[in-house]
């Protein structure tokens, strides 16, 4: 019997990225969401699982309860290359909305957000201030971001990103309690 770390979700999984990394740490998935079919269809070839569907049509109650929640939640509404609606976005700029429901019902213990690093600067920082104030103040959860270029860690594209990390009060309050974001100046990359 295999014994995993930590049980975590996967919503807005696309083909599975960010899964395959914590499944590569040990981890279970217990639930994953996605909409598109073309991205469905991949991730079942992936993993052999369909991912539920629209995660505004999934009843917090009906998702697993698990240790961390993992969202690349859409990023065309804050992407410099789109019109940059945000919040104002009719079906994506409120996804967001939807982990901070499923967090406030199941409360992990952790989370990983990820999205474009114009999120940051979208409607002058408005948007970054919206979520972070709902994240600590209306979750409170402890939380810090960077924007991690994948270059840096072996992957032969630059791809900037921004990273959310957060963790609940049972975590980020005990006294042992720390969190180092990943140096790529310390990683070793095995030999080809």
């Amino acid at each position: 019997m295999t014994t995993h770390k930590y049980r975590f979700i996967d919503l807005f999984a696309g083909i599975g990225g960010i899964r395959l990394a914590f499944e590569r740490a040990g981890n279970q998935c217990v639930f994953s969401s996605e909409w598109d079919k073309y991205a469905q269809q991949t991730y079942f070839e992936n993993f052999g699982e369909m991912p539920c569907g629209d995660i505004t049509a999934i009843p917090a109650e009906e998702i697993p309860s698990h240790d961390i929640l993992t969202g690349g939640f859409p990023c065309q509404p804050f992407s410099s290359i789109g019109k940059r609606e945000g919040f104002e976005h009719g079906t994506q700029g409120t996804l967001f909305f939807d982990i901070a429901r499923i967090i406030a019902k199941k409360g992990p213990k952790a989370f990983l957000l990820e999205n474009v690093q114009g999120l940051k600067t979208h409607d002058k920082g408005n948007t970054y201030r919206t979520i972070i104030k709902t994240l600590q103040d209306e979750l409170g959860y402890w939380t810090d971001d960077r924007v991690l270029d994948s270059a840096n860690f072996g992957v032969p594209q630059h791809r900037r990103r921004i990273y959310i990390i957060g963790f609940s009060p049972e975590i980020s309050q005990h006294p042992d309690f720390e969190f180092n974001w990943p140096d790529p100046d310390l990683i070793v990359w095995p030999d080809p």
